[in-house]
């Protein structure tokens, strides 16, 4: 062997010893723990009532990987019971029946994209005309066809993902959300999350979670009224599947297992499962909606399992229920948790808030399996409690919480609705004043009434811009209130839009059907469309009532009966 083979030897053993200390080194400092197998001996009834599931997960019928067989094998394999699908749409598609497959219980929900981030809908039927535009318009749909609804992505670094709508009575919330979390990480972390991919997939992924600050503002809502938090995977099955992405997929990473082991929403029933899917579904989406669901980080610790519930003397209260404010109360926490692990019973209501989130002052047991028991009296119960557990390997700054879940509550009793006292007579908008506008290929007829009604063709095929709208020349200076009654030949939206003589124009988006109905409309409600100056009465120059793509399809018809529009100062 001469000396240039003996040297490149050298350097090629050099090489294999510098690789295999590198990997060890990345291996006991950077590659993220395995979870902790906990042990659940003692909690066998609880265990058996308690399913676990990823909510948010997309296939390939929008923008997903891989079909829902596909996906429900994914979830087999990670150990849990349920999916729910929520793939893009408008919500005129009827919900595929709830099935098993391989195992997990499948149910069908929808995604919508509204003007003000994305909205989820479970339990929801066909809508009757696309859902879209204004954020509260998609709640109040939702809600009017008796879905649950939850704000997707709320706080996301993707301005065009994120919920804008503070005001809207959203039914739940998603306070953990895998695609925020991931967009909002360093390069630095991202490369190290990817290499750790490679070796132990779910862990490695949870490196990229932190304290959301959209536990904050859950807590925030939930102060006056009742708000389910999720925990979202948003699964795509690779990076750049999503339909707001540009970017090429990376083949199937994460996959959806992956993704699944990372974390699971977990919910107690009632009863074990029937193991019939319509039954099973029922029962599930009536937990979720009544608040009986949390989160645990399964990358960390699992089986994560939990008992909360207050003790009033009108009985027991569960998690996601509520009594009256100032009903006297012993909350009580039972949770499996890792040793090390902190378990807190966390006060944000207005009254015992003192500047940040802080836990009430409980008494507490710990089992020799991990099992801490806490037991807290509240002489009058105000606002909501929740249950939080903290594990000192939690990623993340700050750290997330390992489990979190869903609030007891305690409400002022609810006032019935104030009427409205405003005058109905108004400056009444004479009904001959109304002219028809529309693009060049849709159709509308004006018949005269009384009351006068708009009878309209949206021109079919490809979608350009197709409206038709009835417009009114507007004189009212001191304009405060628009009062509509209107009434349809069947369920559709209309936009009032009060229109600038240069074209300006704000718009509020409102629900019509055959049954006629008043509303008040302030102007204050209405937002301007391409344009960001408020509204100004004075510079009004009409008012509008159109029907546009924004609810309705290509080749859309009805009537429009205007029966009454007033302007009120």
């Amino acid at each position: 062997m001469n000396k240039l083979t003996r040297a490149l030897a050298a350097l090629l053993a050099a090489s294999v010893v510098l690789g295999v200390l590198a990997l060890i080194v990345f291996l006991i400092f950077f590659l993220p723990s395995r979870p902790v197998r906990l042990d659940p001996s003692a909690w066998q009834d609880v265990a058996r009532r308690t399913v676990a599931g990823a909510y948010h997960v997309h296939t390939s019928r929008s923008d997903g990987a891989a079909d829902t067989d596909h996906v429900a094998q994914a979830a087999a394999r990670a150990g849990l019971q349920f999916i729910i699908l929520t793939d893009h749409g408008d919500g005129m598609r009827a919900p595929d029946p709830p099935v098993y497959r391989h195992g997990v219980l499948c149910i069908d929900a929808v995604e919508i994209s509204t003007d003000g981030g994305h909205y989820v809908a479970i339990d929801m039927p066909a809508a009757p005309y696309p859902l879209g535009g204004a954020p509260s318009a998609v709640v109040e749909d939702v809600a009017r066809l008796g879905g649950f609804g939850v704000a997707a992505h709320p706080d996301s670094p993707k301005p065009e993902l994120a919920w804008r709508d503070s005001t809207a009575p959203v039914d739940g919330i998603e306070w953990l959300s895998a695609d925020t979390e991931w967009r909002n990480e360093s390069r630095r972390t991202l490369t190290r999350a990817a290499l750790g991919y490679l070796f132990r997939p779910g862990p490695a992924l949870a490196t990229l979670l932190d304290r959301p600050s959209t536990l904050s503002r859950w807590d925030a809502l939930v102060r006056t009224r009742r708000v389910v938090a999720l925990a979202a995977h948003d699964a795509h099955g690779g990076i750049g599947r999503a339909a707001e992405e540009r970017r090429r997929f990376v083949a199937d990473v994460p996959s959806y297992e992956a993704s699944f082991r990372t974390f699971a929403i977990r919910v107690p029933m009632d009863h074990p499962w029937s193991g019939e899917a319509v039954s099973d579904a029922r029962a599930l989406v009536a937990s979720i909606r009544n608040g009986r669901v949390f989160t645990t980080i399964d990358a960390l610790a699992s089986p994560g399992l939990l008992e909360f519930y207050a003790q009033t003397p009108n009985g027991r209260i569960q998690m996601g229920s509520a009594a009256e404010a100032g009903t006297a109360a012993q909350l009580i926490v039972r949770v499996l948790a890792p040793s090390g692990a902190q378990v807190l019973i966390v006060d944000d209501s207005m009254l015992r808030r003192r500047g940040g989130l802080f836990a009430v002052g409980a008494s507490r047991r710990v089992a020799p399996d991990g099992t801490q028991e806490l037991h807290a009296q509240l002489g009058a119960g105000e606002g909501a409690f929740r249950v939080e557990v903290n594990v000192p390997s939690a990623p993340g700054t700050p750290p997330v919480p390992w489990l979190v879940s869903n609030p007891i509550y305690f409400l002022p009793r609810s006032k019935p609705p104030v009427g409205s006292d405003m005058s109905a007579s108004g400056d009444p908008i004479d009904p001959a004043a109304w002219k028809v506008e529309k693009d060049p290929g849709s159709s509308a007829v004006l018949i005269a009434g009384p009351p006068p009604m708009l009878q309209f063709l949206l021109q079919g095929g490809e979608r350009h811009s197709q409206f038709v709208a009835l417009s009114a020349p507007v004189s009212n200076r001191a304009l405060r209130f628009v009062r509509l009654r209107l009434r349809a030949d069947r369920p559709m939206r209309v936009s009032l839009q009060l229109r600038r003589a240069d074209g300006e124009r704000w718009r509020r988006s409102v629900y019509v059907d055959p049954a006629a109905r008043d509303l008040v409309i302030p102007l204050t409600g209405l937002t301007a469309v391409d344009g960001r100056d408020p509204i100004d009465p004075s510079a009004v120059a009409s008012l509008l009532l159109v029907i546009d793509l924004v609810n309705a399809l290509p080749g859309a018809s009805g009537k429009l009966t205007v029966e009454r529009v007033a302007l009120l100062s």
